[in-house]
C-alpha cells in the first residue's frame, strides 16, 4: 500500500470516529487501526528514500565507470599511438593520428561524463521533488485532521451551550410554579 492509500485509509478511519460523549469535542476512533496504519505509512517513506539513496549511488557508480572508461580510451589511445610511432617509419604522421585519437578519446569522456551528470542530476531532482510533494501531503494532511478536529469541538460547544440553555429555562419554569402543601380535610 503506497503513502496516498494509507493516508485516505486513516482519514476514513477519522471520518468512522463517532462523538465522545461528554468528551468536550473528542471523537472515539479505533486506536490499532491509527497505529497500523501509522507503522505502513513509517515503512512506505523510508523505501522512497532509499531510492534516492540508490539513485544518488547510482549516479557515483555511472560517474566511476565513465571515468574508468575514460582513462581506458585514453591509454588505449596512448598505446595505439606508440604502436603506430613504432610500426611507420614516418613518425610525423603517426604522432598526428595518435593525437587525434587521443583528443578524440578525451572528447568522448568528457562527453559520457556530461550525459552521467546530467542524469544524476535529473534523477536527484526528481528525489527532491518527491520529497517535497510528501512533506506537502503530510502538511495538507496534518491541516485537514485539525480542522476536522477544530469543527468537531465547535459542534460540541454548540450542543452544550443549547443543552445549558434549555436546563436553564426548565429551572426558571420550575422555580415560577407555585407548589402548594398538601392539606388535611
Amino acid at each position: 500500500m503506497n503513502y496516498e492509500e494509507i493516508i485516505e485509509k486513516i482519514e476514513d478511519i477519522l471520518e468512522e470516529g463517532k462523538p465522545s460523549f461528554g468528551g468536550g469535542g473528542k471523537i472515539k476512533i479505533d486506536g490499532d487501526a491509527i497505529h497500523s496504519c501509522l507503522q505502513e505509512l513509517g515503512s512506505s517513506i523510508p523505501k522512497e528514500m532509499v531510492q534516492a539513496r540508490k539513485i544518488v549511488a547510482e549516479r557515483r557508480e555511472i560517474l566511476q565507470a565513465a571515468q574508468e572508461t575514460a582513462s581506458k580510451i585514453v591509454a588505449d589511445a596512448q598505446e595505439r599511438a606508440k604502436e603506430l610511432t613504432m610500426e611507420h617509419e614516418i613518425t610525423k604522421s603517426a604522432q598526428d593520428a595518435a593525437l587525434k585519437i587521443l583528443n578524440d578519446a578525451k572528447a568522448e569522456s568528457n562527453d559520457i561524463i556530461d550525459k552521467a551528470n546530467a542524469e544524476a542530476a535529473e534523477r536527484e531532482n526528481s528525489a527532491k521533488k518527491w520529497a517535497y510533494e510528501m512533506r506537502t501531503s503530510a502538511s495538507e494532511f496534518a491541516k485537514n485532521i485539525l480542522a476536522e478536529c477544530e469543527d468537531y469541538l465547535a459542534k460540541d460547544v454548540e450542543h452544550f451551550t443549547k443543552s445549558h440553555e434549555h436546563v436553564s429555562l426548565a429551572l426558571s419554569r420550575l422555580n415560577s410554579v407555585a407548589i402548594k402543601a398538601p392539606t388535611d380535610e
